[in-house]
């Protein structure tokens, strides 16, 4: 882990642990529930090219927001996925992540593609302008903030919420799972919103 990350690890732990522990966990029962959240929305792809949810209907999606500097939360959520990835065998082509970085002004698609090479996962890095972002944000219900850290070298930390958005082939969210969701119940709701064939 790097200096900046250590750093701004100790100052931002406090902050997004309050945070993650006010995502709401849906259960996965037999019949899920389409929420009240999310829709269509556009970005920038860590390609560099224009990205519309809407060119994944028939596919289910993961959703998270987050930053490439995150020195925790992040990570480990992306090595969970890419261990439900393993785990879903062919099932997996029927997948697709979506990693969006609360942080645009250090998260370029250059950073963000070099961030999800560590990760065995078919996922997406997604970055914008603020305003952009904003929008996407707002359409979840979740949150971030920036916090300063001026005696840090990162300069700032970004305080986030954690949850893992799960959306059917139809492009509606059906399952908002907490942070401390483990490999099995993410499995258990991807298989649960695949049965339904939606």
């Amino acid at each position: 882990m790097s200096l900046a990350r250590r750093i701004t690890s100790v100052m931002l732990s406090g902050l997004v642990a309050a945070t993650a522990v006010s995502c709401t966990a849906k259960s996965v029962g037999d019949a899920l529930p389409v929420l009240s959240i999310g829709g269509d929305f556009a970005l920038t792809d860590h390609n560099k090219e224009h990205f519309e949810l809407s060119t994944l209907r028939g596919k289910v999606v993961l959703v998270f927001f987050g930053y490439s500097m995150c020195p925790d939360f992040c990570p480990i959520t992306l090595s969970k996925l890419s261990t439900v990835s393993n785990r879903l065998g062919d099932d997996r082509s029927q997948i697709k992540t979506l990693y969006i970085s609360v942080d645009p002004e250090r998260d370029t698609p250059e950073v963000l593609k070099e961030d999800l090479k560590s990760f065995k996962l078919d996922a997406l890095g997604l970055t914008g302008t603020k305003a952009e972002i904003d929008t996407v944000v707002a359409l979840f219900g979740a949150s971030y903030e920036i916090v300063p850290t001026p005696t840090s070298v990162a300069k700032y930390t970004v305080s986030h919420s954690t949850s893992l958005y799960v959306l059917d082939k139809q492009g509606r969210v059906r399952l908002e799972l907490p942070y401390e969701a483990t490999v099995e119940e993410i499995l258990k709701g991807i298989r649960a919103v695949l049965g339904e064939g939606s």
